[in-house]
């Protein structure tokens, strides 16, 4: 029980962490995006976790607060992890650009999908679907393959960043395990009963 209880501790702070880098983290996720040397299916799915993280309609709103800001965190972390699954090199080669980032994904992946349990493959599938929907009359695989469309996403994460104000404070008293996974399951559940 001890042993849980800390990787549940563990990742908490990862999760905090993660969500204080939100702004850093989106911009090693637009490396993935321009990265043409990346399959269009990673640079699409860097391109969908963008967007989940702009659209207000995603499975924990940020009108939540800092916990409205965990799921996104998670979204990126998942969306980096696939590019280090799938293209090792290609990883290897955008953690040097952004090491704060990269270091340690693998390991903090695991402490989240092990504090998530069950919600964690729900959560992954849900995220990747509300970001490849249509948002702002955009789509995610646009933005890899359109210029216009990618300088239109770089400016859409400039206006909400510039809007979005991560207090420390907030983050450390509102982004805890029990109210997470509540939000998630009453989410999740919702929209497995729509489908």
């Amino acid at each position: 029980m001890l042993a849980r209880t800390m990787s549940d501790q563990d990742a908490i702070a990862v999760l905090r962490a993660r969500v204080s880098s939100i702004p850093a983290d989106l911009k090693a996720l637009f490396s993935v995006v321009d990265d043409a040397e990346l399959p269009d299916d990673l640079r699409c799915l860097g391109a969908a976790a963008i967007f989940y993280n702009l659209n207000p309609a995603n499975l924990i709103p940020a009108k939540e607060g800092a916990l409205g800001l965990a799921d996104d965190a998670i979204a990126i972390r998942c969306a980096l992890d696939e590019v280090r699954k799938k293209s090792p090199e290609r990883a290897l080669k955008l953690a040097e650009a952004a090491p704060e980032t990269w270091d340690g994904l693998e390991h903090e992946v695991e402490l989240l999908s092990i504090l998530l349990g069950d919600l964690w493959q729900p959560l992954r599938d849900a995220w990747c679907n509300i970001g490849m929907q249509e948002w702002r009359g955009k789509k995610a695989k646009d933005c890899v393959v359109d210029p216009e469309e990618s300088a239109w996403l770089y400016a859409a994460v400039d206006e909400e960043m510039s809007m979005r104000d991560i207090d420390e404070h907030a983050v450390i008293r509102e982004v805890q395990k029990a109210p997470l996974v509540a939000k998630l399951q009453a989410r999740l559940g919702a929209r497995k009963s729509r489908a």
